[in-house]
């Protein structure tokens, strides 16, 4: 299927896509001291490389690591077009949930359901690995997932999840009462699946670590380089507001800016999610809420709010609601309206936390497909154009894409290259002008049908 414009992508009276905000109150590039860390050059003048990397986020460079790793001999040209880790992927959570892939797998064949807990256990281990040879420091923690009911419905899907994983063989464990208070202590949360499947981590440092080892590798990356056209054919022509650069191979990897460079528009759309980062909390503060085993807290509700704790003893905590911006618009970093939703529901769970300041406020822009899902592959008439889009949630999700699209360069067929993401049909997504109904009718069914 050809999910891109042609005719977009040449229109000459077409601005940059909307990519820089003036200023972003992000907690997690202040600890990654993003502001003293060296950006690179942007791409200048003509150049010719054998595959050019488009975005500089995990699926980018993941794509760039296993691309070099499969390929060593292939010049690999990635620009982004302000610094790695610049959108979604230095901008999320903090959550590593190494069973993001396994959804809608619980009917068929055991064997197969075995494979793809495999497959999505791959992100993780990846991460892992590069912190093991690489030396990455990105304050990773692999303590698990604490997620939680607010009503008696909620204690139910929780306990249709626990029967789920264990259909996966992957074990879990539901906690109410004065068992859920050795975990986290809240007037609000009725029940809690505790799920030793998952991390916390920066995720800022992790892709500013992750441009370091791709360098290392041997990959060229181009900062400060917006992509202004892209031409796709035999030989791509990628343009940016000071260079270009052609290519037989194109890995698109922006995923909540596609559709800014003509591609995915019927079929993906950009929403804008938003966290906050509370001042340090005292010991005693930390004593009234429990939470000293360290997980991520995720509650239940469609539009669920999730957290965790920095390791300078903070709570970053986001989502409570999202929004998506008229005519696919990007996110400006913020939304005051938003972040107040994030606020209530902070010291709504831990009214014992009341009067604690709040030391940042930000967002960013991910993008959501109808039915939750994303999509890697390769497209485009001579099959040359690989991308990972429609990653929402998952940090490892877009580890394990960055594999796949290199095995799909490869020709092989595994597993992997076999997995139902591969190559899917994206549902078409409404026309832009009455997007935001196709997407309150989304919100709908996700609320009332599960």
């Amino acid at each position: 299927m050809k999910y891109f414009s042609r005719s977009h992508n040449n229109d000459k009276n077409l601005r940059p896509p909307d990519l820089y905000e003036y200023f972003v109150d992000n907690f997690w590039f202040k600890a990654a001291d993003l502001e003293n860390q060296k950006i690179n050059e942007p791409l200048r003048g003509s150049h010719k490389a054998d595959v050019v990397i488009v975005g500089g986020g995990y699926t980018g460079l993941s794509a760039a690591y296993h691309i070099r790793e499969k390929f060593p001999d292939k010049e690999v040209l990635l620009v982004e077009g302000a610094c790695c880790g610049y959108g979604a992927s230095g901008r999320n959570g903090g959550f590593c949930i190494a069973t993001d892939l396994i959804r809608n797998l619980e009917s068929v064949d055991p064997e197969i359901r075995q494979k793809n807990v495999e497959i999505s256990y791959y992100g993780m281990n990846f991460i892992k690995r590069m912190i093991a040879e690489h030396e990455i420091d990105c304050d990773f923690e692999e303590n698990g997932m604490l997620g939680v009911a607010l009503n008696d419905k909620q204690v139910s899907e929780l306990e249709e999840y626990e029967a789920r994983l264990k259909k996966f063989g992957l074990e879990s464990t539901l906690l109410r009462g004065d068992q859920l208070e050795t975990e986290i202590i809240s007037p609000r949360f009725k029940a809690g699946l505790v799920i030793p499947h998952g991390a916390i981590l920066n995720p800022a440092k992790l892709a500013r670590e992750m441009k370091r080892v791709v360098e290392e590798c041997g990959v060229v990356v181009k900062e400060r380089s917006v992509v202004t056209r892209i031409t796709p054919g035999k030989v791509h022509h990628v343009e940016t507001e000071l260079g270009e650069v052609q290519a037989p191979v194109l890995v698109l990897a922006v995923n909540a800016y596609a559709h800014k460079l003509g591609f995915f528009k019927d079929r993906v759309f950009p929403v804008s999610v938003f966290q906050i980062a509370t001042e340090p909390l005292s010991q005693s503060q930390w004593d009234s809420i429990g939470w000293q085993n360290r997980r991520g807290l995720y509650d239940m509700r469609t539009k669920f709010s999730y957290s965790i704790p920095s390791t300078d003893g903070r709570i970053v905590i986001g989502g409570s609601d999202f929004t998506y911006y008229a005519n696919d618009a990007i996110s400006s970093g913020n939304d005051m309206y938003v972040t107040k939703i994030i606020k209530r529901d902070l010291f709504s769970f831990f009214p014992q936390l009341e009067g604690l300041k709040i030391d940042h406020l930000w967002g960013g822009t991910t993008t959501y497909t109808l039915d939750r899902t994303p999509s890697v592959g390769v497209m485009g008439e001579d099959q040359n154009i690989y991308y990972g889009v429609g990653m929402s949630e998952g940090v490892p999700t877009t580890q394990t894409f960055g594999r796949i699209i290199a095995d799909l360069m490869a020709g092989e067929e595994n597993d992997y290259t076999n997995h139902y993401t591969v190559n899917r049909d994206i549902p078409y997504a409404g026309p832009t002008g009455l997007r935001k109904y196709f997407v309150k009718g989304g919100i709908w069914v996700m609320e009332n049908l599960g």
